[in-house]
C-alpha cells in the first residue's frame, strides 16, 4: 500500500511540474507574438512618417544693420516633405528659428526685426516669401527668439539661399537641404 501511495504521489508531482512547464511555454509564445505585433506596428508607423531633410546654413550666425547692431543666429532648421493622401509630392515645408541679439548699449535704441521682409531663394532662381511667422522687438543689450518661421517650397524645388534684410542691409546665407 505504501508503494502504491508513493507511486501515485510521484506521478502526481511529475504531472504537476510538467503542466507548469507547458504553461510557461504558452506564455513565452504569447509574449513572442505580442513583441512581433509591436514591432510590426512600429514599422508601419515609421512608413507613414513624412520624409525629413537635413538643413544646414552657411554661416549660421551673422550681423545685420549699418552699425552691425543686430546679431542673428539661425537655429532649429528643418524641412519636411509634404504629400497628398495619394503620396504625390506637394513640396516642402521649411521652418527655422532666429535668435536675435541687440548689440546697442543700454539706453540705446531697441530694434524690430521682421522676417516677412526676408526672401528664400530657390535653385531655379525664384524668390519666395514666408508662409507664416511674426517679427519681434529686441531691447538694447538683450536677446529674443523668433520661432516658427515657415516657408512652403513648391514641388520639385529646393532652397539655395536665404536673404535677410534689416535697415538697408542685406545678408545672404547659403542653404543646403539633403
Amino acid at each position: 500500500m505504501k508503494k502504491t501511495l508513493l507511486a501515485i504521489a510521484t506521478v502526481s508531482t511529475l504531472a504537476l511540474f510538467a503542466c507548469k512547464d507547458k504553461a510557461k511555454e504558452g506564455n513565452a509564445e504569447t509574449t513572442a507574438t505580442t513583441e512581433s505585433t509591436k514591432a510590426s506596428e512600429e514599422t508601419s508607423a515609421a512608413t507613414n512618417e513624412p520624409k525629413t531633410y537635413k538643413v544646414t546654413f552657411t554661416p549660421d550666425t551673422l550681423y545685420l544693420g549699418k552699425s552691425k547692431e543686430l546679431f542673428v543666429k539661425i537655429k532649429n532648421a528643418k524641412a519636411v516633405a509634404l504629400q497628398d493622401p495619394d503620396g504625390k509630392s506637394e513640396g516642402i515645408e521649411f521652418t527655422y528659428d532666429l535668435e536675435l541679439t541687440n548689440k546697442n548699449q543700454v539706453g540705446g535704441n531697441s530694434v524690430f526685426f521682421t522676417p516677412s521682409e526676408s526672401r528664400l531663394t530657390l535653385e531655379n532662381g525664384n524668390n519666395i516669401t514666408q508662409y507664416s511667422g511674426s517679427g519681434n522687438g529686441v531691447d538694447a543689450e538683450s536677446t529674443k527668439d523668433i520661432t516658427g518661421i515657415t516657408y512652403k517650397i513648391p514641388a520639385g524645388s529646393k532652397p539655395k539661399g536665404l536673404n535677410l534684410f534689416f535697415e538697408g542691409t542685406r545678408v545672404t546665407v547659403a542653404v543646403a537641404v539633403e
